[in-house]
């Protein structure tokens, strides 16, 4: 914190420790290229949805919470196809 009670900002940050992960960050974490995820994002993977982002300006933010959700999403889909 800041003396005038803003947060600081640590950049160093890594994706598991981020609530707010960059597209960059949310292939890591998802264990994605990241080509693969902007396809994912714009809805080019025939059978897999869309995940959930935020566009401000010209960068692509995730929630943490958008991925795991997604992922749980895609598991529950790969059990029904067994």
């Amino acid at each position: 914190m800041t003396d005038r009670g803003l947060a600081v900002v640590d950049v160093g940050e890594t994706c598991e420790e981020s609530l707010v992960m960059t597209l960059r960050q949310a292939a890591a974490y998802l264990r994605i290229s990241v080509g693969h995820l902007s396809n994912i994002i714009n809805g080019k993977v025939p059978d897999v949805p869309p995940l959930r982002h935020a566009k401000v300006g010209r960068r692509i933010l995730i929630k943490r919470m958008w991925a795991d959700e997604w992922l749980e999403e895609i598991g529950a889909r790969s059990l029904k196809e067994w």
